[in-house]
């Protein structure tokens, strides 16, 4: 198996921890500043800061104002970690139950919980109720030196969050700003959409039904990306072009009879939410005897694994898991040092992958 590359704050890190180890730093002592260690390593200030931050995060140093990075007795601690927070339905499918919701997140969790054992730190998961009014399991929050967060946790435990200070990384999602806490989102780009949207142009699509499968909750994302794709077709058009919203469900009679409507009134591509949503529209459609790309376009958004599985392989937009959870690590790093009332908005890559389920309009 090749070894990961080590970025340079990663590298920096673990030679000033060999350091602790070999006796050169003790307990209690002041390390080199940020601004002498990116000189001793010729790196900038910012990732010696991340590398300082890195080790504070691992329980290794301490910051204290106006004295830098101090060694801290590791025997006082017990193991630091990063609990991921998921809402049950994502829980459940971990637990062994297989539903739709638990599988969209699963990908997500696994390269989660791979990274953390890369970086030699623990993994935990934290489940909360998105009903719920108090913060259950206060326990498993003791020695989290980080939160990474799926989904919209109830407002009391964003309350909770807030004021233990614990740095926390929303996963494609915002909250509200306050004096308190140190809360950063990272947000999946709008490259990837854009370009979906500019390839459906291309391929001459102008009436254009944004779908959503039933089985999932509109959110935040789900708004976003509309008017992502409202703004980019309205570049392409101007006014000359037409989106409907489309929720559906393959056994409900009543969608066969209104995609059926659109269809006859000239819609000719399906625009999906998430993939799950396209395989969706690809049931619906097989039932209705409409093929796809012949007769209906249809595109995801994720690129799960089972996207290129289908028949025809599904275009979508690539969300990278991997660097996904790298850029909330390196961001939630970044939030370590910050001081409270900190909220900073980061914008992790996506894609665009042209696969088979797209075709000109007739």
């Amino acid at each position: 198996m090749i070894e990961p590359v080590k970025k340079k704050y990663e590298i920096i890190a673990q030679k000033i921890q060999n350091e602790i180890e070999q006796g050169i730093w003790s307990e209690g002592e002041a390390i080199l500043t940020v601004r002498e260690l990116a000189k001793l390593y010729n790196v900038s200030p910012q990732t010696a800061n991340k590398a300082t931050a890195h080790l504070v995060g691992l329980g290794i140093l301490s910051s204290r104002q106006g004295s830098g990075s101090i060694v801290t007795k590791r025997s006082s601690l017990s193991c630091p970690c990063i609990p991921m927070m998921i809402d049950s339905e994502r829980a459940a499918f971990i637990k062994g139950s297989h539903s739709t919701i638990g599988y969209h997140g699963k990908e997500l969790f696994l390269t989660y919980m791979n990274c953390l054992e890369r970086a030699y730190e623990s993994s935990r998961l934290i489940v909360y109720d998105k009903n719920s009014t108090a913060v259950s399991e206060k326990e498993k929050f003791k020695n989290a030196t980080g939160l990474l967060i799926q989904g919209t946790p109830p407002p009391c435990y964003m309350e909770f969050i807030r004021e233990n200070n614990i740095p926390a990384v929303l996963l494609n999602r915002r909250t509200t700003e306050n004096s308190k806490g140190r809360i950063g989102s990272l947000m999946m780009d709008e490259y990837g959409l854009e370009q979906l949207c500019l390839y459906m142009a291309t391929l001459g699509h102008n009436k254009i039904l944004y779908c959503l499968s039933r089985e999932f909750a509109t959110n935040d994302a789900y708004f976003r990306r509309r008017e992502i794709i409202r703004n980019c077709m309205d570049q392409v058009y101007g006014q000359d072009w037409e989106l409907e919203e489309f929720h559906l469900s393959p056994t409900d009679s009543e969608d066969r009879d209104k995609l059926a409507e659109y269809k006859n009134r000239g819609y000719s591509a399906i625009l999906c939410f998430n993939d799950i949503s396209a395989l969706r529209a690809y049931e619906l459609l097989h039932t209705m005897k409409i093929r796809v790309p012949e007769e209906m376009s249809v595109s995801g958004f994720d690129d799960l694994f089972m996207a290129n599985l289908a028949a025809p392989p599904l275009t979508t937009v690539k969300v990278d898991r991997d660097k996904t959870i790298k850029d909330a690590l390196d961001l939630l790093t970044e939030l370590m040092v910050l001081p409270e009332g900190s909220y900073p908005v980061r914008y992790t890559q996506t894609e665009l992958v042209i696969r088979r389920s797209c075709w000109k309009s007739c």
